[in-house]
């Protein structure tokens, strides 16, 4: 076994769980339920009390009682606020500070209710069927079924992204049937600026090391302070333990087939640039000329105007069919310096991104259009279009996944006007069906598959994006 992989657990715990409880009122019996016990199902479970054991317990024992059988895995998300933290949700920076406290509470209560039966999660605003839970709350989403394979994995992120994917691969060998990766982190996954070290090499990682089609999903966690902490740590939690610095896995097996899908509700610019020269994550010139002068030109940037790592003006790689995936903007020189004042060796007007943006890709410049009905707009005809496909290829819907960008919903809560502000059930159910599991959280970095190939790959690190995936039983 690799070194960096600290703990591998197959699951197959008998669950032996109290009935589903209704003393919370979020929902009718706050739990929904798909497929059967001889193939494969899913339950998905939620709970918002102050007390972060109670919650955690309840949702639990609601999701594990629900299955007929067998549970194989457990994964959940869960957000506990520091009760005296007053966030302002119009900006990003200042957006969250968790209670750790009242978070490992949550972790090992998962852990005491699924008696063996080996979990994962992380520290998320939960997306479920009772909606969007901003605090003080957990989703629980339970696997079983006689045709259900699972096993759970933690691993350190390693600068050599590669190896830390690779190793989360080697411990999916032993699932029978391998369809799906879920795995979760924290933004150092993602957002580290280091040349060399590339998100893009984790998702490779993976996808090379396991069965061709096997769907890898997840994002990562929130920040444990974004005001202080320099936003790249988080927390992620297995088998009760809360960890930093890792990834956690869960892959599923069994007769199931994904529908992934993904959109953003961002303006695309009238004409696109391509990328005619770029070196490492800077992409260097675009349509021939240095980068940030097409780049103000296409968003309508004015010379006085200042850059920023920002929400406003993020990049669209052009996959055709109408379908783009965003990067924003991390980095940009001038008089020799980055952002930070630090010397560079690329020339003034590049521009840097989370991942390289190769020569010849084609890009849009996105604008965001300041109101919230094209968020809705955006997840609602994404699930629309995945929940057809799978009708159209005879499967039933078990489970749909989501991996909402953290700063749509803070967009749309900040713009308002517009319904409850809630994309699940603005736009999800009303898509889906209020029957079908979903299980989603506003994360800090979306992983999943695109609706196209780039640079050799079906898969992307996205950002502030609506990535989603429909788990269709056969």
């Amino acid at each position: 076994m690799k070194k960096s992989v600290l703990i591998v657990v197959v699951g197959m715990a008998l669950a032996g769980c109290q009935g589903v409880e209704n003393s919370l009122g979020l929902g009718k019996e706050n739990v929904v339920i798909s497929g059967s016990s001889e193939s494969i199902q899913f339950a998905v479970a939620w709970s918002s009390d102050l007390n972060a054991e109670t919650a955690a317990t309840t949702a639990t024992k609601r999701a594990l009682a629900a299955l007929d059988g067998e549970a194989k895995a457990v994964v959940f998300y869960t957000y506990y606020q520091d009760p005296n933290f007053k966030p302002d949700e119009t900006s990003q920076a200042t957006a969250c500070k968790a209670d750790m406290a009242a978070e490992a509470t949550a972790a090992k209560a998962v852990n005491d209710a699924c008696a063996g039966v080996p979990n994962i999660g992380c520290r998320a605003r939960p997306l479920c069927n009772g909606g969007t839970l901003l605090k003080n709350a957990i989703a629980v989403m339970a696997v079983g079924g006689a045709k259900a394979s699972a096993t759970t994995v933690a691993t350190p992120i390693q600068d050599d992204r590669l190896a830390t994917g690779k190793a989360i691969a080697d411990a999916m060998k032993d699932v029978t049937d391998l369809k799906l990766v879920l795995a979760l982190a924290e933004m150092r996954l993602s957002f580290e600026t280091k040349e060399g070290v590339s998100v893009e090499d984790f998702i490779k990682g993976v996808l090379d090391n396991t069965p061709k089609g096997t769907t890898l999903f997840g994002g990562n966690s929130m920040p444990d302070d974004m005001a202080s902490a320099g936003g790249l740590s988080g927390r992620q939690f297995f088998n009760g333990k809360a960890l930093k610095g890792h990834v956690v896995a869960v892959g599923i097996g069994g007769p199931v087939t994904s529908f992934g899908n993904h959109a953003n509700e961002f303006k695309p610019s009238a004409k696109t640039a391509k990328v005619t020269k770029s070196k490492g994550k800077w992409v260097i010139q675009l349509d021939g000329k240095p980068a940030e002068g097409v780049y103000r030109n296409l968003s309508g940037m004015t010379p006085e105007d200042k850059l920023t790592s920002d929400w406003l003006h993020p990049i669209g790689v052009n996959l055709g069919d109408g379908k783009n995936y965003t990067r924003m903007i991390l980095n940009w020189v001038k008089d020799g310096k980055d952002k930070d004042g630090k010397a560079v060796d690329v020339p003034d007007g590049s521009l840097m991104f989370v991942a390289p943006v190769v020569d010849g890709t084609e890009l849009y410049c996105l604008a965001c259009q300041m109101k919230p009905e094209p968020i809705v707009t955006s997840a609602k005809s994404t699930v629309a279009e995945s929940a057809k496909a799978a009708r159209d290829a005879g499967v039933t819907a078990g489970v749909c996944l989501l991996s909402d960008c953290c700063a749509r919903g803070m967009r749309l809560r900040t713009f308002g006007g517009f319904g409850t502000n809630d994309e699940v059930k603005e736009a999800v159910i009303p898509a889906l069906g209020k029957d079908v599991p979903i299980f989603g959280f506003y994360a800090w970095g979306e992983l999943g598959r695109i609706q196209g190939d780039y640079a050799g790959m079906d898969h992307q690190y996205q950002q502030h994006t609506f990535v989603s995936n429909l788990v269709g039983i056969k």
